[in-house]
């Protein structure tokens, strides 16, 4: 599934934003696709919250508040497309930098025929990108509604049961058909076997208590750890890995 999450105080624009979105998606893409409107800022306060994973996002800046929102959604998801509404009264210093990464900009007053040039070229681009991820920076998760591209960043862990792997990103759980043995092969040493049926990602580790056999992940997450895996966990500790 692609999410897009969409904020603008301008129902007429945010609305318009939708539908060409949706169209241009039904053209192009066979994948289902979430779009997820915040008519105000207290809608995108709480999908910066809830840590909603997104793909695409449509910003209006000049609303006070939603530039600094949009540099926490881009901390959220580093991965997603982030097309920008701005005014010509802005500086540009004010929100072409990393923090934000943004790739497309939309200047008010918006009109249908920008609006749709950029929103094509946009989406475009993204579904591009969608199909031929950097394997490097996401994990792709293939399905049978679709697929999703999940930041390295976001993941604290990998669990194995009920003969199903199950992908944690600290809000949402993912499950799909694989072995632990296969992940850590493919995901090297980015993530570290601590247990039979777990796989953690290794910059998630807050404390590891090798006399009580447990790994504290961040948002205190628990994960038992094994004298199996605990001779290579103390490998990484020694190099200073962790």
């Amino acid at each position: 599934m692609i999410v897009m999450l969409i904020s603008d105080e301008s129902k007429v624009e945010r609305q318009y934003i939708v539908r060409f979105s949706k169209d241009l998606a039904a053209r192009q893409t066979e994948e289902s696709w979430q779009m997820i409107e915040c008519a105000a800022i207290p809608e995108l306060v709480k999908a910066v919250r809830d840590k909603i994973r997104t793909d695409i996002i449509c910003v209006d800046i000049t609303i006070p508040k939603a530039l600094e929102l949009t540099m926490e959604l881009r901390k959220n998801t580093p991965s997603a497309y982030i097309i920008l509404i701005a005014s010509p009264s802005i500086s540009p210093m004010t929100y072409m930098r990393p923090s934000i990464g943004a790739e497309s900009l939309m200047l008010k007053p918006l009109t249908r025929e920008q609006i749709q040039e950029v929103l094509s070229e946009a989406l475009g681009t993204y579904i591009r990108r969608f199909y031929k991820p950097d394997e490097n920076k996401v994990f792709v998760l293939e399905n049978k509604g679709g697929r999703d591209l999940i930041d390295y960043e976001n993941i604290y862990f990998f669990e194995s049961r009920e003969k199903r792997v199950f992908l944690n990103t600290g809000v949402r759980e993912y499950g799909f058909y694989d072995t632990l043995e296969q992940l850590e092969e493919r995901l090297m040493e980015g993530f570290i076997r601590c247990h039979r049926s777990f796989l953690v990602n290794r910059n998630k580790i807050e404390k590891i208590f090798l006399s009580q056999n447990r790994l504290l992940l961040k948002d205190d997450f628990e994960i038992p750890l094994s004298r199996t895996y605990k001779p290579r966990l103390k490998e990484f500790m020694a190099r200073g890995d962790i």
